[in-house]
């Protein structure tokens, strides 16, 4: 065997030895563990829950008394949470939450329709209930959508030819009486006219008109007489459902006594203001005699 054969035979019997367990060690490598997490992944728009018609903002419009329902289909919910909160102002107020209410009046109620619909009832509705409602789903990103719910008095108000509002008029035996009722938001067509607590019709042939129109918020009723006599004096009232009835006393006189009724009426006015003026010119002298007295005072020191 050459001097080259040991020095390899001699390597190869160090390197068994290094690599077997008897008297030797094995080398080992420490694999760092892994620190970053994976990168968000963007939800599938087909998985996101939905509103009905895609619809994110509604507006909801009830009378005063009234059940205000306030509507908000969901689908594609699965394991998501529905709430419905109030905004008022910077304010949140939470009203339900899942199938649970947090409201402790008991006009704030939760109904689950067909397992889509997370409606919000609001009984008795009052002017108060009135603002911007949401139905919040717990998804990412979170969806919304808002409700504006408004909460309408009906209310009657009379007016006369000219457009004013009157509780009391005047008219001269064979003019026309002519008023007008306004209702805000009553139902279309249901303002009655009464004389004493006895209904008004149209009667066209007795010289009694009326007429009733669809108006921007509510009916217009028109009451016509035509050629009055002091017969036709009296509380004529206009009424309508849901609404406090309103009356205006109407007086039919005889013409000297009706221009003597207006010229009482201006004479009265004109004293009132005649009165007004000396008191104000009392005032004016008292003053100014107030202020000679101490211009003198501080003269005579």
């Amino acid at each position: 065997m050459t001097p080259q054969h040991n020095v390899l035979l001699v390597v190869c019997t160090c390197l068994l030895a290094c690599t077997s367990g008897v008297g030797g060690f094995a080398p080992s490598i420490d694999i760092p563990a892994t620190t970053t997490e994976p990168p968000p992944t963007t939800p599938d728009p087909a998985t996101l829950p939905y509103f009905l018609h895609h619809i994110n903002a509604t507006n909801v419009t009830v009378s005063k008394g009234k059940t205000a329902i306030l509507d908000c289909q969901v689908f594609r919910l699965r394991d998501r949470t529905v709430s419905w909160v109030r905004r008022q102002g910077d304010s949140i107020q939470l009203l339900t939450f899942g199938s649970s209410t947090y409201q402790t009046n008991g006009r704030y109620q939760l109904e689950i329709e067909d397992s889509n619909n997370w409606r919000l009832v609001v009984t008795a509705a009052e002017e108060a209930d009135r603002g911007h409602y949401e139905c919040q789903v717990s998804s990412h990103p979170p969806k919304i959508k808002r409700v504006n719910l408004s909460v309408y008095v009906p209310r009657l108000e009379i007016y006369d030819a000219r457009g004013e509002a009157i509780q009391e008029k005047f008219y001269e035996v064979g003019s026309s009486i002519d008023l007008r009722c306004d209702a805000f938001h009553v139902p279309q067509d249901a303002v009655v006219w009464a004389r004493g607590g006895a209904a008004i019709y149209h009667a066209p042939e007795t010289g009694v008109s009326v007429e009733t129109i669809s108006g921007p918020q509510g009916p217009v009723s028109w009451l016509r007489i035509k050629a009055a006599s002091t017969s036709d004096s009296g509380n004529y009232s206009c009424s309508a459902a849901e609404a406090e009835p309103t009356t205006v006393r109407i007086q039919v006189l005889e013409g000297d006594t009706s221009a003597a009724m207006q010229h009482s009426t201006n004479t009265s006015s004109s004293s009132h203001r005649a009165v007004h003026a000396s008191v104000a010119t009392i005032i004016h002298l008292l003053s100014l005699s107030l202020v000679l007295r101490v211009h003198g005072h501080l003269g005579g020191r």
